[in-house]
């Protein structure tokens, strides 16, 4: 009897030393720390334009004339001042108005050049941004005609060819007026062995690369005899609208190809 009255007294002891035992509270999670930015963001180029407020809207990359008054519309932190650089040299520096919004004027001027430029942007005590690039290329040479190549082609068999070639991409206003067969005259200068060569422009396409075009003759009369020197004489008018990408318009006076037939 008193064995087993020891042993309730135990378990007894046992149950409420238990109970009175506090339950660990959780550590609570850290509060991650946020370092506070050291720049500024970087400002956006949004629009360029060549010709002023008006001009047409240009990409990186893009060609103008000379002395073109350009646009350059972008955003930045509000307020920051935006510094403009020509490769590492500072050439300007303007403000963002209090929307962020900043408009910078830049003029071509007449030097055939790759102009460089990169923006950024320092707002306040912050240090100043990453540079966001925007490269102008400064174009004042005409298109013209540059060269021909043609390959030998009997009389009778596939219908000949010549592959005309611009020193430049072309743009073409009027694509029927430009690819009428009558304004691509062929000439065969040197034909020293009878009969010459013989061309009549049959088809005219602007190739995918815009800096040629192919014209092909006549299956059944034309002829280009290996070793004969030839011409191409390209007819322009106004009207066709050929200019490069920059819009300098084509140079009417250097619009003869010459070229010698190849095997």
């Amino acid at each position: 009897m008193k064995k087993l009255s020891f042993l309730a007294i135990v378990v007894l002891l046992a149950f409420l030393i238990t109970s009175c035992t506090p339950t660990p509270t959780p550590s609570p999670t850290p509060t991650p720390t946020t370092t506070p930015p050291t720049g500024t963001t970087a400002p956006v180029v949004n629009i360029v334009r060549d010709g002023g407020w008006t001009g047409k809207i240009i990409q990186n990359g893009d060609p103008v004339r000379f002395n073109r008054d350009v646009v350059f519309q972008g955003t930045a932190p509000s307020s920051s001042v935006i510094k403009i650089y020509r490769d590492n040299t500072l050439v300007d520096q303007i403000s963002a108005n209090p929307a962020g919004e900043f408009n910078w004027f830049w003029n071509s001027m007449a030097t055939e050049t790759t102009y460089n430029f990169y923006f950024t942007a320092t707002q306040g005590s912050l240090g100043e941004s990453t540079k966001t690039p925007f490269v102008i290329v400064v174009d004042g040479t005409k298109p013209y005609i540059q060269s021909l190549s043609a390959k030998a082609d009997t009389q009778f068999g596939s219908a000949p060819t010549i592959t005309v070639n611009f020193n430049e991409e072309v743009e073409v206003l009027d694509m029927n007026a430009f690819t009428l067969p009558a304004v691509w005259a062929f000439s065969c200068v040197i034909c020293p062995v009878p009969p010459p060569s013989t061309f009549n422009t049959f088809q005219v396409a602007l190739n995918a690369d815009k800096k040629s075009v192919t014209l092909t003759g006549t299956w059944a009369t034309d002829h280009l005899d290996a070793g004969d020197q030839i011409a191409v004489t390209f007819l322009y008018v106004p009207l066709m609208g050929v200019t490069d990408k920059a819009g300098n318009p084509f140079n009417s006076t250097l619009n003869i190809a010459t070229g010698v037939v190849t095997p």
